[in-house]
């Protein structure tokens, strides 16, 4: 199934992934592109840009990210230690070189602004910068500690926008561990914190994570309320991606929960979207939910003229299907076509696969397709076997919802009743301040109310310390391909974007590789798709051995790679290319298949002033490339020398 929310925006969508750095372009260049007028504008200037960049982020590359430091720099105030502190910490989440070097930065930037001078909201990016640079394995209760750290230091720095932000990275990093009630606790409170600072997208899409964690805790009214009001808002209905998001999940609820229509009806919106604005990835899983529908509630033979539809659109869009749940609904139709024995071939091939996954939620809809195929073969003891696992997940899945709804009445409870207390402190501290100013007007009383304001700010003191709590901040990854860790297709077209506009209003170079590794198809078809996916980690890995750390290397689709090489004339991008070539040919994947070689058709292209834009300049590598395939592959071709 689709991912649906990442923080701070989803990466997953082409709209809603070139929205936000569009935003972003947008925010920094009025926050840090004129000059200020006086010391003052300078100083808001710099604090609008400071916070922009920490919720959109500074940058998708090196440079991109030094670019906007660079401006923030320029932005800082003379003799302005605080601000030039913030800026630090900032500096340390986006451009730090590795994770250990991060941490002892983090480090280092903690215990600075843990001191007596120190400033709340510094510490907040010092916290967070620990959170991201914390090891990647087991490390969920660390980041979640580091990040309770950074929301009491945001509370205490008064920036609603950023206690908004550090509140939903500690409600995702809470959701990663399955502590569904407190992630959901802490989007709510991120949500209101964004209101209050008018940053409206973001308490919408706060609003849609609540929703989608109603629905895994199994409150399905309360999911489908806040879905539906998060459609309502305009930032939602104003982002199409987001609006996809919204009636993927109220399908998936609706079909849950039994209501049919409705399931076809909110699919049939994210159908409609996805063709409007040419998204084949969301009409797939648009394809894919409706196929469900009518196996089970409809035509299953039209589900099945479906499914086809689903799989074309995973093609179109060079993604891998999702071959466990497109098997899962070929199992209903077939069954319901009363053809038992192929619905069993495709329901056990679901089932290996969601077994191997541990995903009992969806073992729990296939065992009762199985289970109708064995009893139409008269298999009737694999049938009670199948019916026995159902009740048994079942029952584990009720009380592990049942724990996680008792769980969420119990956080909004403490929530609630520390809403009271702090409203009683506040009543008693007013009062206790109202009795200090009518005692500072006796002179014999003044030094009893300089000690009782003492004693009344210490006991302030320690209530925020009792009540703070240590979490992580957890960036997600949405923009990385999942098997070979290089940007995906996506996140390589932003970027590309981002330094053909640099590249043309700087007057500076841009050159593009394309990389297509050759007979992939047999590799797969011959040695399997384990071996397939092994050499294209392998050939992803060389790509980022053998070029500069500058240069971008993406994976855009099937066995194909691209390369953004900036500040690179075509002489010197030959030059890489072959090297890269050369790199290539020469990965060693005995481990693999013994004897397995690789080759790659490489296509190279300088940015001219013809070119319209970047799609333009990569489609004419891509050109370039499948030249070189023409000419006998292995081989690397220029569109000036082909």
């Amino acid at each position: 199934m689709p991912t649906t929310i990442a923080a701070p925006f989803p990466s997953g969508r082409s709209a809603t992934g070139s929205a936000w750095w569009q935003g972003l372009a947008v925010t920094v260049a009025l926050a840090l592109g004129a000059a200020p007028a006086t010391a003052t504008d300078a100083a808001s200037a710099f604090d609008d840009g400071l916070r922009e960049a920490f919720l959109r982020g500074a940058g998708t590359s090196p440079d991109a990210v030094a670019s906007t430091l660079a401006r923030l720099e320029g932005l800082l105030p003379a003799d302005d230690a605080m601000r030039r502190r913030r800026l630090a910490g900032l500096a340390c989440i986006d451009a730090t070189a590795s994770p250990a070097v991060g941490l002892d930065r983090a480090n280092a930037l903690i215990e600075r602004e843990s001191a007596q001078d120190g400033d709340p909201l510094a510490l907040a990016l010092a916290y967070a910068c620990r959170a991201v640079h914390l090891p990647e394995h087991g490390a969920i209760g660390p980041q979640i500690e580091t990040m309770s750290g950074a929301v009491q230091a945001a509370r205490e720095s008064g920036d609603d926008a950023v206690l908004g932000q550090v509140l939903f990275l500690r409600a995702e990093a809470f959701s990663m561990q399955g502590e569904f009630a407190k992630a959901l606790i802490d989007a709510l409170a991120a949500q209101d914190a964004f209101a209050r600072a008018n940053k409206s997208a973001f308490a919408a899409l706060k609003l849609q994570f609540a929703g989608i964690t109603y629905r895994r805790i199994g409150d399905h009214a309360q999911a489908e309320a806040v879905l539906l009001e998060s459609l309502g808002d305009p930032a939602i209905a104003s982002e199409w991606g987001y609006a996809i998001n919204a009636y993927m999940q109220l399908g998936y609820l609706y079909d849950e929960t039994a209501r049919p229509e409705l399931a076809r009806r909110a699919f049939g919106e994210v159908l409609r979207l996805c063709l409007a604005n040419d998204s084949p990835l969301d009409c797939a899983y648009a394809h894919l939910g409706l196929a469900g529908i009518d196996a089970l509630h409809g035509d299953p033979q039209r589900a099945l003229a479906r499914l086809d539809e689903a799989l074309q659109a995973f093609e179109q869009a060079e993604e891998q299907p999702d071959e466990a749940t497109a098997d899962l609904v070929r199992g209903q139709a077939l069954s319901a076509l009363d053809r038992p024995a192929e619905a069993l071939v495709a329901i056990e091939r679901a089932i290996a696969r969601w077994r191997a996954e541990d995903n009992a939620r969806y073992l729990a809809m296939a065992l009762p397709v199985r289970a109708a195929a064995l009893a139409a073969l008269g298999r009737h003891k694999e049938e009670a076997r199948d019916w026995r696992e159902l009740v048994a997940l079942q029952a584990a899945d009720h009380t592990r919802r049942s724990a996680q709804r008792t769980e969420l009445m119990r956080e909004q409870f403490d929530a609630r009743r520390r809403e009271i207390e702090n409203a009683e402190l506040r009543a008693r501290t007013q009062a206790r301040l109202d009795e200090i100013a009518s005692l500072q007007s006796i002179r014999r009383w003044q030094t009893a109310a300089i000690v009782l304001a003492g004693l009344l700010l210490l006991a302030l003191a320690g209530l925020a310390l009792r009540q703070g709590r240590l979490v992580r901040r957890m960036r997600t990854l949405a923009s990385t391909d999942a098997l070979t860790a290089v940007p995906n297709r996506r996140a390589l077209l932003d970027a590309g974007r981002l330094a053909f506009d640099d590249a043309r209003q700087s007057s500076t170079l841009l050159s593009v590789l394309a990389i297509d590794v050759d007979h992939f198809k047999a590799i797969n078809d011959g040695h399997g798709h384990a071996a397939g996916d092994a050499v294209l980690k392998r050939v992803a890995a060389e790509c980022e051995r053998s070029l500069r750390r500058v240069d971008i290397v993406g994976r855009i689709g099937g066995e194909e790679f691209a390369a953004l090489l900036p500040a690179t004339d075509i002489a010197t991008a030959m030059q890489a290319a072959e090297r890269l070539r050369a790199g290539i040919e020469g990965i060693d994947l005995d481990d693999v298949v013994p004897g397995l070689r690789v080759t790659a058709s490489l296509g190279v292209v300088q940015m001219r002033a013809a070119d319209p834009d970047f799609p333009a300049l990569l489609a004419r590598a891509d050109a370039a490339m499948y030249r070189a395939k023409q000419g006998g592959r292995n081989r690397v071709v220029s569109d000036e020398t082909a």
